[in-house]
């Protein structure tokens, strides 16, 4: 996977487009039709493993690294990697929870 890709995921710093940044996990994980809002959690519960199976510390400066080019041979999870992702997932607070306990000022 191109290195600038994959540090979208473990800096959370836009390096590329955002639809990487879907496409990306949605290759990961197994697991298609990612939305929005599920992005920044999901990303959470992928980064343990991404630790795994990153440990050059240059990925996970959080900054923009231009010059950080190449490939990096990042694997897809297997079945039990993608089911301990979802369940971490699972676990995190819901972004949209929020929206319907707001109040309007009248």
């Amino acid at each position: 996977m191109d290195i600038q890709r994959i540090r979208n995921l473990t800096t959370e710093v836009l390096h590329t487009k955002m639809a990487d940044v879907y496409e990306d996990l949605e290759y990961i994980t197994g697991e298609r039709g990612l939305m929005t809002h599920m992005l920044p959690n999901i990303n959470r519960a992928v980064r343990p493993w991404l630790q795994e199976q990153i440990t050059d510390p240059r990925f996970w400066i959080e900054e923009l690294d231009e010059s950080h080019t190449g490939d990096f041979p990042l694997r897809q999870m297997t079945a039990a990697e993608s089911k301990a992702a979802l369940e971490r997932y699972m676990q995190l607070p819901n972004p949209l929870a929020q929206l319907g306990t707001a109040k309007t000022n009248s």
